[in-house]
C-alpha cells in the first residue's frame, strides 16, 4: 500500500529518486541559508558531545532529549558523559544561557556545520541550540555502512517572532499527556509559542482556589490544576516555547456563569453550552463588581502564567442582551455611549488596564480592533488576511491566524502558500514591522483525545515552515516530499497521529479493517465538522477516521500533470491507486449485511469508482495521443460534476482525486483534433 503514497509524492521531484542521500535534504522548516556537501560524518555508538560555551541545566536537558532520540535510531546506547571538544562528534557552543522565560524577542539563530569529523553547533543563546539540535537531527540519513548526519553548512533564524499554535480545551478537554506530546511536536519544527484557549461556552479548564465555583461548575471535572499548569509552562519553556493563556471574555463566557452569575445579566440558572455556536449571555460591562472579579482572578491566574501577553478573546460577542436589557442601555445613555461595539471596546479599555496592572500585554481577536482601542493591544487577526494589514497600519502589533484553522480538513497545500506577509504587501517598512507573525488554530468542536494528534499533524508543520523560513520556500510538490520524513520523525515523539486510521477503524470494521483502510486513503472528511454535533458525542465515526491529507492523495494532481507529461513513474502511481479504488465498491458491498460502517461509505465507494473509471480511461487516452468524442468528454464531466456538487452537500466523506481526474481529462480533451478516434 505504502509504495503508492512514496510514488505519488517522489515523482516530481527528479532529485528525491536519485541524490536523495548525497545533495538533497529533508528539512522542515529550510533554513535560512543551507550548503550541502557530499560529507558524512558516522553516528554509531561512539558519539559524544562536548559543551564548549555556557553549560545550564536546560542545556543538559536538551541534549539529553537528542540523545535518546538518536539512541533509538542507532540501536545502542550513546554516552551521556560530555568529552573534550577536539575528540567530541558534535560540539555545542552557547554564548549565552539566555531568558529563563521565553520571551517575544529571545534570539533563535544558530550556526550549524558538519564535517566528516565533527559536527559544530553555535548559537547566542541556549535557545537557538534547541532549534539546531531540530536541525541536526534531521540531517540524519542512512547508507550501506549505517547512520550518519549529512555534511551541511547551515547558517539560520527565523523569518517571524511569533510562530504558534492555539489549542482549544474548552469543547474537548484534552489531558496533560496529549499536551506535552503537542509541545514535543512544536519544538520539532521550530514553532514557539503555545496558545491555550483554556475559557469558553463549553468549559472553564482552570482550578482558581479564588473562584473555585469557576471550575467546580463550568467544568464537568475536566480542569487543570495549578500544579498541572505550572508542570506544563516548566515543559514548554525548557523547549523555548511560551504558553499565552486565553479567558475569553465577554462573550463565549457561559461556562463562568454556572458557577457565578452575577457577573451576566438576564436570569439564570445558567448552564455549560453542549452544543457549537455563538451564545446570548454575555457579561456584564456597565457593573464595577465584573472588574473587581476580573482584577482579582487575573491577579491570582497571572502567577501561573509568566508569558508576558494574556489573550482577552473579545471575539464573536453576541450583544442582544445589552440591546434588551434597559438597565444597560440607560447606563450607555448616562455615559454617552452609542453603540454596543462602543459599549465592547469600552469593556475592552477596562479591561486593558486591569492586564496591564498585572504586567501583561492584552491580546485579542479582531473584532476589538474598534475606533479608541488602546494601540497597546496585539490584534489576532481570524475574520481575514485583511485586518492583518489595516490593524498594523493604524499602529497595531498583530499576528495571523485566518488562514491557518487547521481544524478545517483541508490538504496542507491549503495551509503552506499563504504568508503573513505577501509579496504584494502595500505594508511600509515599518508597518511590516509591526507584523509579529501568526499562529495555527485548532478549535476542538470535533476533536477528542483520540483524534487530535491526526487534525494537527502532519499539517502543522508546514504551517511551520511558513513562519520560519524564507518567503521564498513555496515549492508545493517539495515541500510534500519533505513532509513524508517530518510526519515520520514526528511519530517518533510519540505522536499518534501515523496509526491514526487503523486504530479509529479496528471497533467499525471488525474483521474487514483492510477495505476501510483502502478507503480511507482516498478521502477526507467534510472540510469542517465530523461526527455528531454536540459536546456529549462519542466522535468515533468514519469521518472521524479519516484525516485531512491522506498520504495516497499527496500532491495527487500535481501528480496527474507529470502523467501527462510523459512521466512512466506517475503514470504507474496512478492507474495503481485507481485501480485500488475502483475496487472499494465492490469489496464493502461484500460486507454491507454485517458492517453497518460499510453502508455509511456505499456512496462515496460508488463515486470514487466513477472517479476510477474515468481517470483509467484518461490515462489510457493519453498514453495513446486518442482524445475522445464530445460524448465520452460530456460523460467524464457529468460524473466530474456530480461528485463536485455531492461532496460539497451531501457527504461527510470527500473524495480527494477529483482534482487529478479533471487534470487527466483536460488533458485528453487538449489532444489535436488530427488524432481524435472516431
Amino acid at each position: 500500500m505504502r509504495a503508492i503514497s512514496a510514488l505519488v509524492i517522489t515523482c516530481l521531484s527528479p532529485c528525491a529518486v536519485t541524490a536523495q542521500a548525497s545533495m538533497t535534504h529533508t528539512l522542515m522548516p529550510v533554513p535560512a541559508a543551507v550548503t550541502l556537501s557530499n560529507d558524512r560524518l558516522r553516528l554509531d555508538s561512539g558519539f559524544t558531545i562536548a559543551i564548549a560555551g555556557v553549560r545550564t541545566p536546560r542545556l543538559e536537558r536538551a541534549i539529553t532529549r537528542t540523545i535518546v532520540r538518536l539512541e533509538r535510531r542507532i540501536g545502542v546506547p550513546v554516552s551521556r558523559t560530555y568529552a573534550t571538544g577536539r575528540t567530541a562528534t558534535l560540539v555545542i557552543d552557547a554564548a549565552s544561557a539566555g531568558p529563563a522565560i521565553p520571551g517575544l524577542d529571545d534570539d533563535e539563530s544558530y550556526q550549524l556545520n558538519v564535517s566528516p569529523r565533527q559536527g559544530v553547533l553555535k548559537a547566542p543563546s541556549v535557545v537557538g541550540v534547541i532549534r539546531g539540535l531540530e536541525t541536526l537531527l534531521q540531517l540524519q540519513d542512512a547508507d550501506q555502512q549505517g547512520l550518519y548526519l549529512q555534511g551541511a553548512s547551515i547558517h539560520d533564524a527565523p523569518r517571524f517572532r511569533w510562530r504558534g499554535l492555539l489549542l482549544d480545551v474548552s469543547r474537548h478537554f484534552e489531558p496533560v499527556s496529549v499536551i506535552e506530546r503537542t509541545l514535543d511536536g512544536m519544538a520539532m519544527v521550530k514553532l514557539n509559542v503555545f496558545h491555550w484557549h483554556l475559557s469558553d461556552d463549553q468549559g472553564f479548564r482552570v482550578e482558581s482556589r479564588v473562584f473555585p465555583r469557576l471550575q467546580e461548575f463550568g467544568s464537568d471535572s475536566f480542569f487543570y490544576t495549578q500544579s498541572e499548569i505550572r508542570e506544563i509552562v516548566a515543559y514548554a519553556a525548557d523547549r523555548g516555547i511560551r504558553v499565552m493563556p486565553e479567558f475569553d471574555v465577554p462573550g463565549h463566557s457561559s461556562a463562568w456563569f454556572v458557577g457565578y452569575p452575577e457577573l451576566t445579566i438576564g436570569q439564570g440558572p445558567f448552564a455549560i453550552a453542549r452544543r457549537w455556536g455563538t451564545f446570548a449571555p454575555t457579561m456584564d460591562p456597565t457593573r464595577e463588581s465584573t472588574y473587581k472579579f476580573l482584577d482579582r482572578f487575573i491577579g491570582e491566574i497571572s502567577g501561573l502564567f509568566p508569558d508576558q501577553y494574556w489573550h482577552i478573546g473579545g471575539d464573536e460577542v453576541d450583544p442582544t442582551q445589552w440591546k434588551q436589557r434597559a438597565e444597560i442601555q440607560a447606563w450607555m445613555k448616562a455615559h454617552h455611549i452609542a453603540t454596543e461595539a462602543a459599549l465592547h471596546t469600552e469593556f475592552n479599555r477596562r479591561l486593558f488596564a486591569i492586564v496591564q496592572k498585572h504586567d501583561r500585554i492584552p491580546v485579542g481577536w479582531n473584532e476589538i480592533f474598534q475606533p479608541g482601542l488602546p494601540t497597546t493591544a496585539v490584534i489576532q487577526s481570524w475574520t481575514g488576511s485583511n485586518v492583518l494589514a489595516m490593524s498594523a497600519k493604524a499602529g497595531f502589533r498583530g499576528i495571523l491566524s485566518a488562514p491557518y484553522y487547521i481544524d478545517h480538513q483541508k490538504p496542507a497545500s491549503d495551509f503552506y502558500l499563504p504568508d503573513p506577509l505577501p509579496a504584494n504587501t502595500d505594508l511600509t517598512p515599518e508597518q511590516q514591522q509591526l507584523v509579529l507573525g501568526g499562529e495555527a488554530c485548532m478549535w476542538s468542536e470535533y476533536v477528542t483525545p483520540e483524534t487530535i494528534d491526526s487534525r494537527i499533524w502532519p499539517r502543522l508543520a508546514v504551517i511551520a515552515e511558513r513562519f520560519w523560513s524564507p518567503a521564498s520556500v513555496n515549492d508545493v510538490t517539495d515541500m510534500y516530499r519533505r513532509l513524508d520524513p517530518t510526519s515520520t520523525r514526528l511519530g517518533e515523539l510519540g505522536i499518534t497521529h501515523l496509526d491514526h486510521s487503523r486504530r479509529m477503524v479496528r471497533p467499525l470494521a471488525g474483521d474487514s479493517i483492510d477495505v476501510f483502510e483502502s478507503l480511507l486513503r482516498f478521502v477526507r472528511p467534510r472540510d469542517f465538522g465530523g461526527s455528531g454535533d454536540t459536546q456529549m458525542w462519542p466522535h468515533s465515526g468514519l469521518i472521524d477516521a479519516a484525516v485531512a491529507d491522506p498520504r495516497a492523495s499527496w500532491n495527487m494532481a500535481g501528480v496527474a500533470r507529470a502523467a501527462v507529461a510523459g512521466d512512466t513513474t506517475a503514470i504507474a502511481a496512478l492507474q495503481r491507486a485507481f485501480t485500488e479504488m475502483r475496487g472499494l465498491d465492490g469489496r464493502l458491498a461484500a460486507i454491507r449485511d454485517r458492517v453497518p460502517a460499510a453502508q455509511q461509505a456505499a456512496e462515496v465507494a460508488a463515486a470514487l469508482k466513477e472517479l476510477a473509471r474515468v481517470g483509467l480511461e484518461s490515462l489510457e487516452r493519453t498514453q495513446q495521443k486518442a482524445t475522445a468524442d464530445s460524448g465520452w468528454r460530456a460523460g467524464s464531466d457529468a460524473v466530474l460534476a456530480s461528485v463536485a456538487s455531492a461532496r460539497i452537500g451531501r457527504w461527510t466523506l470527500r473524495p480527494t482525486s477529483i482534482d487529478a481526474v479533471r487534470v487527466l481529462v483536460d488533458a485528453v480533451s487538449a489532444l489535436p483534433p488530427s488524432r481524435r478516434t472516431p
